[in-house]
């Protein structure tokens, strides 16, 4: 059993994050590969393990990461820490060195993740604001013990029921929370962010999709079928690109200012499209303290926003937006 220990200031500073990023859900992918009980997972699994067994020295290092001994946990404990280690240093992983580490998670990352990463990504800010939306109506400890059956509150102690007797207390520094996708079994604990000694301790749990998602990792298939089995990530049709892009970007609240910005539209364009988007309950909108208006997403548009694609899609302005509906209405106008 693993244990982590919070004091009032570590409640008080526990954060939700939606992803540590494609290496680390490659480094999951590892253990994945091997869980032949997972249904979910089992056209993927084929598809990788046919990619892993073609001759060559093209996935040589991904082939040596799949057959480590300590599994994912192992591996993410020894990709942390190479950011602050000797360039010459062993991973901690048997018969990696660091340089054959770092490449090992990149070749296993472009064969297991990197294809599917945009529905993954998707899913997991879903996860994420699903997580907030509990925190904020239910309180700390419903979120706490709403993260799996292998994690239980019993205050002041989180209890994880997997692999190893770590103890860790952040004394302080808060807890961050993380989904995984092909995280298997009970949840894992790091001491810091991966490269950021120091940092809040993270908690990463595994978060599976149900019911119609099943085909999250299909492959293959045009983005025109996709959207037609999946509508919820139809988005952009339904509200316009650029609403699409403001409803993704408001998620954690913003103004017209930082709005225009990102999406690289006139400020009366984005009063035009918030007003919008008020008017039909998925955001709303107040005056801060130092005069500034804010907007951020109701719990509606939070609703509209769990299985969307990634922002990035949605805007057509030529910029990059950083983030990710099942409930039926009528389309907005364009």
């Amino acid at each position: 059993m693993q244990r982590v220990t919070l004091c009032v200031n570590d409640l008080a500073r526990t954060r939700i994050i939606g992803t540590l990023g494609r290496h680390v859900e490659a480094i999951f992918a590892v253990d994945a590969l091997h869980n032949t009980k997972s249904d979910f997972l089992r056209a993927w699994r084929s598809r990788v393990l046919v990619k892993l067994a073609h001759p060559g020295k093209e996935l040589e290092q991904a082939r040596r990461l799949a057959r480590v001994s300590g599994g994912s946990r192992e591996v993410l404990s020894a990709w942390s820490s190479v950011a602050t280690a000797p360039d010459t240093a062993h991973s901690g992983t048997p018969g990696l060195q660091r340089a054959h580490l770092t490449a090992a998670v990149e070749e296993m990352c472009q064969v297991a993740v990197r294809p599917h990463w945009r529905r993954v990504h998707a899913h997991l800010a879903s996860a994420q604001d699903f997580r907030r939306d509990v925190m904020c109506r239910d309180g700390i400890e419903a979120l706490l013990n709403g993260l799996g059956p292998s994690i239980r509150w019993n205050a002041p102690v989180l209890e994880i029921h997997s692999a190893g007797m770590k103890h860790v207390k952040p004394n302080g520094r808060g807890l961050l929370l993380s989904p995984s996708l092909f995280l298997q079994g009970g949840a894992a604990v790091l001491p810091s962010l991966p490269g950021r000694a120091g940092s809040s301790p993270v908690l990463i749990f595994p978060d599976r999709p149900g019911g119609h998602h099943c085909s999250l990792l299909d492959e293959g298939r045009s983005s025109a079928s996709a959207a037609s089995r999946l509508p919820q990530e139809s988005l952009a049709a339904l509200l316009g690109r650029t609403r699409a892009a403001i409803l993704h970007a408001l998620r954690d609240g913003c103004t017209n200012g930082e709005l225009a910005e990102k999406l690289g539209i006139t400020p009366g364009a984005v009063s035009q499209h918030t007003g919008t988007l008020r008017a039909a309950g998925l955001i709303s909108t107040r005056r801060s303290d130092g005069g500034r208006v804010v907007h951020t997403v109701t719990t509606l548009g939070r609703h509209l926003l769990h299985a969307g694609p990634e922002p990035a899609e949605l805007c057509s302005h030529g910029r990059r937006l950083s983030g990710p509906f099942s409930r039926e209405t009528r389309p907005l106008p364009p």
